[in-house]
């Protein structure tokens, strides 16, 4: 024969899972606190970090923008001016604009701009027009009171 467990009497047994239950409510709410405090922690990280990405990809579009123009000017330096111009001096001829080559002579208030690289100068009146200092092209578009912006 087995031997049945002996139980504590009623008004002990109570007491008892009164205790437990208490325990099980307070470890409960030290769960809770535990929890809110790690996602405050964790709100609060990830609200930091997506500052620092922000910043990293602002910061990189900078760099992006530094490179394509740099390589822009490696494209430029390589190709050969005339190539690149003449659909500029075809541009400026039949919409009229005034155009120069070098050898010629600069007017008064008149700025040059280069056909074959958009470098721009603003030589001293009755000067003569030398080849562009940056891409040495000859071809140069005039603009009369200066660019406009």
């Amino acid at each position: 024969m087995t031997k049945e467990p002996k139980l504590p009497p009623k008004a002990d047994l109570v007491d008892e899972l009164r205790q437990d239950l208490e325990n099980l409510v307070e470890g409960e709410l030290a769960v809770e606190d535990l929890t809110a405090n790690k996602v405050a922690f964790l709100r609060a990280w990830l609200k930091d970090d997506l500052h620092r990405a922000g910043d990293y990809l602002r910061g990189l579009g900078g760099e992006l923008r530094t490179l394509e123009e740099r390589g822009g000017n490696w494209l430029l330096d390589a190709a050969d001016p005339t190539e690149t111009a003449w659909p500029n001096l075809m541009r400026c001829i039949k919409e009229g604009k005034p155009w120069a080559l070098a050898g010629e002579y600069v007017g008064a208030d008149e700025e040059l701009q280069c056909l074959g690289c958009g470098y721009r100068v603003l030589p001293p009146e009755h000067t003569q027009i030398t080849p562009c200092h940056r891409c040495g092209y000859g071809c140069f578009r005039q603009i009369e009171g200066g660019l406009e912006y």
